[in-house]
């Protein structure tokens, strides 16, 4: 059989490393994924850290069209009919400060914190209690104002032992929702299917309900999903999502942002692909561009958020854009896994780039003369 036909017949992609002479077919029905869990460092006191709170919101790309989008809401029965006012200028404003509220609730990201650690807390052992009963006693604090992470919950086993009660037990007392997992959850090929069907806000916002932040399966299934995001390069299905931050967060806290690197420049988003410089090296501090990234950042984040290609350049942002396409070159220089591809997009786009700057000067030239 050809190596043509084979992958044909058995995969939908093949992937090929030039600096060893294999070939890893990977399914697209079902990715070899493994799953890379916060189980070491707490990554906890930099994400919450406001530098990279900023970054990471930035990062997102809020799109009031998008954060605002008609969604189904089983608590909602009937759509909302819009309403249209005429406002002042000044009322105009306050409107704008309560969308600006009202998106920043919605953006809101799921916090990233450590798998939580196994309770092995034993308080005593009673050997007089061995045989009493063969069920186990859970007793808890069900005292008012004390929060359910803080709860204190204890077990006495049949042989006597007094103990503080595991996280699955914990989670059992406290929980007011449903012990039973979803079915798209509990069966692997229904998790890859929705995953297939690039429903990737469906399952992590599932994920987000039904597990706490430092589940060990939660790290599982969020994992999964933001690599499979990644290998298929779709981000922009989790853009101006509370998402996009947490993934973000995950490539470049495993340095896993080259692919994200090669779409941004790909998309002319150059401004947003050096504060994807600056968060990794707020992180890691491991790039020779560090410096350059983090102070271009205080003159990026005044701008407005582009959600469009700009049709007209002025000198501050050609200046602007200047510097960052030299940073974003030396990062492919120097630090990239892709500089082939990320080199020919940076190329690409200033080549583009350098023609809207040569159209942007000739109009203003042309209204100078006028």
């Amino acid at each position: 059989m050809s190596l043509l036909k084979l992958v044909q017949n058995n995969t939908k992609s093949a992937f090929f490393r030039c600096n060893e002479p294999k070939i890893f077919l990977i399914s697209s029905r079902k990715l070899s994924i493994v799953p890379s869990i916060y189980d070491g460092e707490d990554p906890a006191p930099k994400f919450f850290s406001s530098g990279i709170q900023i970054l990471l919101k930035r990062l997102t790309r809020p799109d009031f069209a998008k954060v605002f989008r008609k969604r189904n809401n089983s608590n909602i029965s009937v759509l909302r009919t819009p309403k249209y006012k005429f406002v002042t200028d000044e009322e105009l404003r306050m409107e704008k400060l309560k969308a600006d509220k009202s998106a920043d609730r919605l953006l809101q990201m799921p916090p990233v914190v450590k798998v939580h650690k196994p309770i092995d807390d034993v308080l005593s052992i009673d050997p007089a209690l061995i045989g009493y009963d063969s069920a186990k006693y859970l007793f808890t604090d069900i005292s008012f104002g004390v929060d359910n992470e803080h709860r204190t919950i204890i077990e006495r086993d049949p042989d006597g032992t007094l103990r503080s009660c595991d996280h699955a037990e914990r989670k059992r007392l406290n929980q007011g929702r449903k012990i039973r997992e979803p079915l798209i959850f509990q069966d692997e090929e229904k998790f890859h299917s929705l995953l297939d069907r690039l429903q990737y806000e469906y399952v992590l916002d599932r994920a987000c309900v039904q597990y706490e932040p430092d589940e060990p399966t939660y790290h599982k299934l969020t994992s999964i999903t933001y690599q499979h995001i990644d290998l298929k390069s779709m981000y922009d299905l989790l853009r101006s999502t509370r998402h996009f931050g947490p993934l973000a967060f995950y490539l470049t806290w495993h340095k896993s942002v080259d692919n994200l690197m090669l779409e941004l420049l790909q998309s002319a988003d150059v401004r947003e692909a050096v504060l994807l410089l600056a968060l990794r090296q707020a992180l890691h501090g491991d790039l020779s561009s560090g410096e350059e990234s983090s102070a271009l950042v205080s003159q990026i984040l005044p701008t407005p958020v582009q959600l469009t290609k700009k049709e007209q350049l002025s000198e501050e942002d050609i200046q602007l854009d200047t510097k960052c396409i030299e940073c974003v070159d030396k990062y492919i220089n120097t630090n990239s896994a892709m500089k082939s591809q990320q080199g020919l997009a940076l190329q690409g786009f200033r080549e583009h780039y350098q023609q809207l700057v040569e159209l942007s000067r000739g109009l203003k030239k042309a209204h100078g003369a006028a």
